[in-house]
């Protein structure tokens, strides 16, 4: 496994394993079942960061119609980190959440969770106006090999050791969206085949603070509305139906993962973390 090193003043302080991290973060979340089945779910926002503000596409949110009431970011990435952090659980998943209530969190906090966990993945979840369905978003840092000598990774960019396996796990996860097609009746009314359908999702690749100091396997999954073809919303980020279909992809996504990490680790013993590269 690579050792972390971050800068601190001018000097340098290898980050070991028993890093101070809240005890209630460990409180609900024990490592019991072995590291291989950790995953680590990362709430954004919160505190002082509200994030933005969530359930403008709907009706009535436009200037001269009544208004209606915005959720704050904060609210909606903790609510989605809950009830994934439950479906997980029931699925044999030790699972870690950065948060559990509305506390200001850096993003070095964050990694050093994730770091701690030595965590088969981590997801950073967000929630926004913008676009349609869940954008997957992997670091743009440049990939490292970390097999060969390069045990040393620098704070700032530990997820390069990573990329190549954040990659991997944002391909399962766009795969358990394309097959996300709401079970049962579809239901009536104008709603109808989007419910029905596969939710939308993109991948991309960006500067990620925080998950860009995590050495494992990390993706930023960003929950944004359903829209029609006309591009109006028919279902915000606020809809509980929706956000129940947004976990349960998270969660048949990490069983997937977690599958293919069982699957590397009987070919190679002596790997750790997601599929190898």
């Amino acid at each position: 496994m690579a050792v972390i090193v971050k800068p601190r003043t001018g000097s340098w302080r290898l980050l070991v394993a028993l890093l101070l991290v809240p005890a209630s973060i460990w409180a609900q979340a024990p490592l019991a079942h072995g590291t291989r089945s950790v995953v680590v779910l990362d709430a954004a926002h919160g505190g002082d960061d509200s994030g933005g503000q969530l359930g403008r596409g709907l009706p009535g949110s436009s200037a001269g119609e009544s208004p209606v009431a915005t959720v704050a970011e904060k609210s909606v990435t903790l609510t989605l980190s809950v009830r994934l952090r439950s479906l997980l659980a029931a699925r044999g998943f030790a699972v870690v959440t950065t948060r559990e209530s509305n506390v200001n969190l850096d993003a070095d906090a964050r990694a050093q969770v994730a770091n701690h966990a030595l965590a088969l993945a981590c997801l950073s979840l967000h929630a926004t106006e913008s676009g349609t369905g869940v954008h997957v978003f992997v670091s743009s840092l440049a990939p490292k090999d970390t097999r060969s000598g390069g045990r040393f990774l620098a704070w700032k960019t530990a997820q390069a050791g990573y990329v190549t396996q954040s990659l991997k796990l944002a391909s399962v996860l766009n795969s358990a969206f394309e097959q996300s097609v709401a079970g049962g009746s579809a239901g009536s009314g104008s709603n109808a085949g989007v419910e029905a359908a596969a939710i939308p999702v993109s991948l991309g690749r960006t500067s990620l603070p925080g998950v860009d100091s995590m050495a494992c396997p990390a993706v930023s999954v960003e929950v944004a509305p359903v829209r029609g073809a006309d591009r109006q919303v028919v279902t915000d980020v606020t809809d509980t139906q929706y956000q129940t279909r947004i976990v349960e992809a998270l969660a048949a996504a990490l069983m997937e993962w977690r599958t293919e990490a069982d699957t590397e680790a009987a070919s190679h013993p002596k790997s750790s973390g997601g599929p190898q590269p």
